[in-house]
């Protein structure tokens, strides 16, 4: 019997320490008789932006990783709408992050947020005008006149 501890993946063994891609979207190492892997495709989400409603991930002939592509797939119900002003022809779930702090310690300043709470349910940065406190006075200048 063989010393030396192994690890049997899809029917093939490999050797302790031995790094192995199992498919183009995995590699994986042999350690102690287990395995481990990590995912050689980037998982990164891509929200939905005005430019770009219905992002979808699709595999790509030729390519190992699945890529983000902008679905047209009603956008000219959207854009439709949008012409006439007629209601969304689908549910709007709504969805937005929280107003951030005020931009300015004292005056006038502005707030963001995310959010799809819009006429036409599509994520944007929105803005708002926010007071803090009223800044302190300024001394009084003298003014010299001439």
């Amino acid at each position: 019997e063989d010393n030396e501890e192994g690890c049997e993946v899809n029917g093939r063994v490999y050797r302790d320490g031995e790094v192995f891609q199992p498919s183009c979207k995995l590699q994986c190492r042999c350690l102690d008789g287990g395995f481990t892997c990590i995912p050689l495709c980037q998982e990164n989400v891509r929200l939905p932006t005005p430019d770009c409603p219905y992002p979808r991930r699709v595999e790509v002939p030729g390519k190992c990783c699945p890529e983000w592509i902008c679905e047209a797939r009603d956008w000219h119900l959207l854009r439709d709408a949008r012409a006439a002003s007629l209601p969304l022809p689908y549910p709007c779930q709504e969805w937005g992050t929280e107003w951030s702090a005020c931009s300015a310690t004292c005056g006038v300043g502005f707030s963001t947020r995310i959010s799809n709470q819009n006429r036409y349910c599509m994520l944007e940065t929105q803005r708002r005008l926010c007071v803090a406190r009223p800044c302190p006075a300024l001394p009084a200048a003298s003014l010299a006149v001439s």
